[in-house]
C-alpha cells in the first residue's frame, strides 16, 4: 500500500509570536536546488542535495483548542504528524494535560514539548504521560535548524510507522487467508479419507470373495493377483487410517495435563509384545518420567515412535527398545526413545519427519510414511522439537521435547528391564 507523506504540523502556544517564529522555519518555502548544483552532482558523482520538505502549519493558542484541531483532523481523515506543545498556556491546559488529551484523541501523533520552564518535575511528566517512543522536549529559546531537524526527522518517523503498520495488515491478511485455505485443505484431505475407505473395503471383501469363489479352479497366478490386490486395499486402508490420525491430532483441542510417560510407554510395550510373543530382546523403561502435556496425543506420539522402534529391532538378534528422559543443553528435559535396530543413515534424516517419506521398501519394512509425521505435529502443537540420530546397523534414537509445560520427573528409582527371551514388562 503507498501511503503518501504527511507533513502536516500543529504547533499549540499562547504567544503569537512564536506561531510567527514558527511559520518562518516550517512554512517558508526552502530553496529548490538549482541546474548547477544537478551539474555538479552529475559530473563529480557527488549527491545530489535532497528535494526541500515543506510543511502544512496550523496553529492553536490554548490545549482545548489544539484538540479540538486534533479531532477534526482525524475526522477528516488528514491527521497531524505531529505537534509542538507550549508546556504553560494560562489560564487553560498545561503542556502535560494537553498532550494528555491529545493521546487520547490520536495516540499516533508525535509531540515536542517546547519549554523555558516548567512547574512540573520531569519525573512526574514522564510518570503521567504514556510516552513510549512519541515524545521529545526542546528548550527555548528555539535553534532554527534543532526545530527544522525535529519537524523533518518526526514527520518522516510517522510516515515509516504508518508504512509499518500496512505491511503489518497486509501479513495479517495474508495468513489469515493462508490459515482458511489450510483448513480448507484439511476438510477437503478429511472427507476424502472418508471417501476413500469405501472403495477400499469393497476391493478387499470382492477378491476375497472371488478367491473363494474360484476356489481349487484359479490358478497361483490368479490367487497371487488377488493377494496383491488384497495387500495393496489393506494397505490402502492403513494409510487412510494414518491421514484420518493425523487430521485429528491436528484439529483437537489440547488438554494440559500431567501425563505419566513411563506408565504409557510400558503399556504400549505390553501390547506390541503381546500381539507378537515370538520376538526376543528386553526394554528398558525409566521410571518417574513425568510431563505436562495433552494425553491423547502423548498417547499418540508414543505409539509411533514405539511401533518405529518395535518394527526396526525386528532384525536384530537381540532387539533393545529403552524409553529415558535427560536434561538438553539449556536444562530443558529431552525424552528419548532408542533402540539397537537397523539404524539409517543420517544423510537422509531430513527425510524421516515429511510426508509419506520412507527410507525403506514395504518389502523390507512395513508403514505409510504418515506416523512420524504425525508425531512432528503432536510435538509442534505442544511447542516442542524433534529429531532423530542414528548409525546404519547400531540403531536409532528419537528425542522430542515437551515445553508447553514445565515436565517433572519423580526421584529416580533403577529402569524396569526385563532380558527373557519372549516375554516383555
Amino acid at each position: 500500500m503507498n501511503i503518501p507523506t504527511n507533513r502536516r504540523i500543529l504547533l499549540i502556544d499562547d504567544m503569537p509570536s512564536i506561531h510567527d517564529d514558527f511559520r518562518k522555519i516550517l512554512a517558508s518555502p526552502e530553496p529548490a536546488p538549482d541546474e548547477l548544483d544537478e551539474d555538479e552532482a552529475a559530473l563529480f558523482g557527488s549527491t545530489a542535495l535532497p528535494a526541500p520538505h515543506t510543511f502544512e502549519l496550523d496553529s492553536a493558542f490554548q490545549g482545548r483548542e489544539g484538540a479540538a484541531r486534533v479531532e477534526a483532523a482525524l475526522q477528516e481523515g488528514r491527521p497531524y504528524a505531529m505537534a509542538f506543545v507550549d508546556m504553560r498556556m494560562p489560564p487553560g491546559w498545561d503542556g502535560v494535560e494537553t498532550i494528555e488529551q491529545l493521546w487520547r484523541i490520536d495516540p499516533r501523533l508525535q509531540v515536542v514539548i517546547c519549554t523555558a520552564y516548567a512547574d512540573h518535575p520531569w519525573e512526574e511528566v514522564l510518570a503521567r504521560l504514556d510516552v513510549r517512543d512519541r515524545l521529545l522536549v526542546v528548550k527555548k529559546p528555539f535553534d532554527m535548524v534543532e526545530v527544522s531537524q525535529l519537524a523533518r526527522t518526526l514527520t518522516a518517523k510517522w510516515d515509516l510507522a504508518r508504512q509499518a503498520e500496512s505491511h503489518v495488515d497486509g501479513l495479517e491478511q495474508a495468513v489469515a487467508a493462508l490459515r482458511q485455505s489450510n483448513e480448507e485443505l484439511e476438510v477437503f484431505a478429511h472427507s476424502l479419507s472418508h471417501d476413500l475407505r469405501s472403495p477400499l473395503g469393497i476391493m478387499s471383501s470382492f477378491s476375497g470373495l472371488l478367491e473363494r469363489e474360484l476356489e481349487a479352479q484359479a490358478s497361483e497366478k490368479v490367487r497371487h493377483y488377488l493377494a496383491r490386490i488384497r495387500a495393496s486395499a489393506a494397505f490402502g486402508e492403513q494409510l487412510v487410517e494414518g491421514l484420518l490420525v493425523l487430521d485429528r491430532v491436528s484439529r483437537v483441542e489440547l488438554c494440559i495435563e500431567e501425563v505419566d510417560l513411563s506408565g504409557l510407554a510400558l503399556r504400549l510395550l505390553n501390547e506390541f509384545a503381546a500381539a507378537d510373543p515370538q520376538r526376543q530382546g528386553s526394554i528398558a523403561v525409566q521410571e518417574g518420567i513425568l510431563a505436562r502435556c495433552d494425553r491423547r496425543l502423548a498417547q499418540v506420539a508414543m505409539k509411533e515412535l514405539l511401533d518405529n522402534a518395535w518394527k526396526f529391532t525386528v532384525c536384530s538378534a537381540q532387539a533393545r527398545i529403552e524409553v529415558c528422559s535427560q536434561a538438553g543443553e539449556d536444562g530443558e528435559p529431552v525424552y528419548v526413545v532408542r533402540d539397537n535396530g537397523c539404524g539409517f543413515d543420517m544423510s537422509y534424516a531430513d527425510k524421516l519427519f515429511r510426508p509419506f517419506q520412507r527410507l525403506h521398501t514395504l518389502q523390507e519394512f512395513p508403514g505409510t510414511g504418515v506416523g512420524l509425521l504425525t508425531v512432528r505435529r503432536i510435538i509442534d502443537r505442544h511447542g516442542g522439537r524433534v529429531w532423530a540420530d542414528a548409525r546404519p546397523g547400531e540403531g536409532a534414537a528419537f528425542h522430542f521435547t515437551l515445553p508447553s509445560a514445565p515436565p517433572q520427573l519423580l526421584p529416580h528409582r533403577k529402569p524396569v528391564d526385563a532380558q527373557e527371551k519372549g516375554t516383555r514388562t
